[in-house]
């Protein structure tokens, strides 16, 4: 096994891509739930947290596979 010198052992390459594509799948859930709520908020609770409606509208018609 392989030694970096600031994280310790290094995993070889394919454990690491593998984690990757493990976590991937949670990530797409997660975006999906959060884009799925930013698109129930009207303009008033926009307002209220801040957020421009154009940029909410935007990110709430993203596919969950774009970051």
């Amino acid at each position: 096994m392989t030694m970096s010198l600031v994280h310790g052992p290094a995993e070889p390459r394919s454990l690491r891509t593998a984690g990757a594509l493990l976590r991937l799948p949670r990530l797409w859930l997660q975006r999906h739930a959060a884009r799925k709520e930013l698109a129930t908020l009207d303009a008033a609770q926009m307002r209220d947290c801040g957020l421009d409606p154009l940029a909410v509208r935007r990110e709430a018609i993203k596919p969950f596979w774009r970051g």
